[in-house]
């Protein structure tokens, strides 16, 4: 493609909503609120189009280069919106870097995110990089790219999900007190577990989930929400009972998904409850479902996911049970760390996972000039919250208030006018020789 515009290093990016039937209705959405209000304040640099519908679902901010959905390049310097693909492709080096450039074949390697849930997504997980390569040349309909899709979620709101298996001692009490999970898993498979808690019975256990005759799971999820119901009204939980925790989210959850298998899945997988600023990484073959909230999610730039409940899409659930990590851990053990980035920069919280394709950055500013640090490879901004100005040169200054999604070019020296306090969330791909 012939370049349209003068290579510059800060730009605003317009992004793409996805309306999923499990976002949040209209602006009580955060993905609505964010990408509404960058319209408003830059309605001078980018073509208007985007309404909220109070009767519609906003599930997905969709920030990057994904060619499902990629992000287009505006500003008052353009003469037409520019397709971030195209701004890219033109500008590898000053965009992207050498050193990422050759890496990931002149692709920005990461899909940056926000998501607004009120209804629970599916119980998925995804595959090895290996793995996906297979699972695409055998069904490139259903497994639509060879990559893999590790992903991390920060909690922009209280965010609620299911992360991993839980300890054994739990999984154990369920089956025990449960008789319909009992029904459903088999007791022998469910006795095997209690008298040896190991990846081999637990396994079987959720095989045998998994694959249980869909009528036997109908009858069986009917008669446990109608008894769940009926200690919910006597009274009979005890105000921290984690049984009444769990007979509230399997009531939800049953509302929203009748007769699904996956409405069995919390009795085998931790429930965590993450405060904003908290965040969970789902490496491959975690087995996790987001309930609900809000979060920026950072994931390598695929597309594959391997599902098996708590959805009507495609359910793979040989595939699921055969490539899960059947690691038993408590819900605190699955919360990611953030570190501080370095004494001097008390400002940042660094979320860096285990892959070489992102890590996520929040910067917290004060009111007034600040010097933000650059970054050895390509990141995409979200303002969260604040005003103010970005200089990048002494010719290139751009306005961000919330909503604003900027793309920062590899190792761009940039100062930041705060005109009220800024948080940001930034998704950066840094190359491994950095």
């Amino acid at each position: 493609m012939a370049s349209t515009m003068t290579f510059r290093p800060v730009v605003h990016l317009k992004c793409d909503v996805q309306q999923y039937a499990w976002g949040k209705m209209g602006s009580a959405s955060q993905v609505a609120q964010l990408r509404l209000s960058a319209q408003q304040e830059h309605a001078k640099i980018s073509s208007a189009g985007f309404e909220v519908d109070e009767g519609k679902p906003y599930a997905e901010l969709w920030m990057g280069s994904h060619p499902k959905a990629p992000a287009t390049v505006v500003g008052s310097h353009l003469p037409a919106d520019m397709p971030f693909i195209q701004y890219l492709e033109d500008n590898l080096e000053s965009s992207l870097g050498d050193a990422i450039t050759k890496e990931y074949d002149g692709k920005l390697p990461f899909l940056f995110k926000v998501l607004s849930i009120s209804k629970a997504l599916s119980i998925q997980a995804h595959p090895t990089k290996e793995h996906a390569k297979i699972l695409h040349q055998q069904a490139p309909d259903k497994y639509p790219d060879p990559n893999h899709k590790p992903e991390m979620a920060i909690a922009l709101t209280p965010f609620e999900a299911m992360c991993g298996f839980r300890e054994a001692k739990d999984i154990i009490g369920f089956f025990q007190n449960i008789p319909e999970l009992q029904t459903v898993v088999g007791k022998d498979v469910c006795d095997a577990f209690t008298a040896d808690p190991s990846v081999a019975t637990l396994k079987a256990c959720f095989a045998a989930l998994m694959h249980c005759d869909d009528e036997v799971v109908r009858q069986q999820l009917s008669q446990l929400v109608l008894r769940l119901q009926a200690q919910q009204t006597s009274g009979s939980f005890s105000a921290e009972d984690e049984a009444k925790f769990c007979a509230s989210l399997l009531l939800r959850t049953h509302g929203q998904f009748p007769g699904d298998v996956g409405c069995f899945a919390m009795y085998f997988l931790n429930v965590i409850n993450l405060q904003p600023g908290e965040a969970i990484f789902l490496g491959p073959n975690i087995p996790h479902a987001y309930m609900s909230g809000d979060c920026v999610e950072c994931m390598a730039c695929s597309d594959n996911v391997v599902r098996a409940g708590l959805t009507p899409k495609f359910k793979d659930k040989a595939t699921l049970v055969d490539m899960l990590d059947y690691t038993m851990s408590s819900p605190s053990a699955r919360i990611f760390r953030w570190h501080a980035d370095g004494e001097d920069a008390p400002e940042y919280r660094v979320y860096d996972p285990p892959v070489p394709e992102f890590t996520v950055i929040h910067g917290s500013f004060d009111k007034g000039e600040h010097t933000v640090k650059p970054r050895n490879g390509p990141s995409i901004f979200l303002v969260t919250e604040g005003s103010g100005t970005v200089h990048a040169s002494p010719d290139v200054t751009v306005p961000i208030c919330r909503g604003s999604v900027l793309f920062v070019g590899n190792n761009v020296a940039h100062k930041l006018t705060a005109d009220q306090p800024v948080q940001f969330y930034q998704a950066v791909c840094i190359p491994a020789s950095s």
